[in-house]
């Protein structure tokens, strides 16, 4: 899998599966044990849980309650929203794309000038990115399907 790439904007794969799902970040939470995953919710109410580490979990309750905590100075993923801005870089959206052997992945879709690249990411970063600068989420079809296969079996 490329870790930066230019996308073919003329090129949308829109076979069964491809479609992209908006969904909304429900929350942070932790299991029992204290392994901690965000949950995405689309408009129909499915929900998809992703394991993610506990910094991961921070980053991500950071960027979704901003004016609860005062934090000195940026943290990697405000960092990066800086750097994003300064290069005047539009994050267009983010995209988890794939589930495989239960690890998600997600590209992070930018626009420079007139063209869009992508860029390989684990889903917590393009999560706590994407809050920060206001992009929307999306969630392929078939990584929902592939997602609910796992919980039956």
């Amino acid at each position: 899998m490329p870790y930066f790439e230019e996308s073919e904007e003329s090129f949308q794969d829109y076979s069964e599966g491809n479609e992209e799902v908006l969904v909304k970040v429900e929350g942070v939470y932790e299991d029992k044990e204290g392994k901690t995953f965000v949950v995405l919710r689309d408009a129909s109410g499915r929900h998809l849980p992703i394991w993610i580490g506990p910094f991961e979990a921070l980053a991500i309750t950071f960027a979704l309650y901003p004016d609860r905590v005062l934090l000195p100075r940026p943290l990697t993923h405000d960092l990066l929203k800086n750097i994003i801005e300064k290069l005047q870089v539009q994050v267009e959206k983010i995209v988890v794309d794939d589930l495989f052997h239960d690890t998600y992945y997600a590209k992070i879709y930018l626009a420079i000038d007139d063209r869009v690249i992508f860029v390989d990411s684990r889903p917590s970063d393009a999560i706590a990115l994407a809050l920060r600068v206001s992009a929307p989420i999306y969630v392929l079809e078939r990584v929902f399907l592939e997602a609910a296969k796992g919980e039956y079996q």
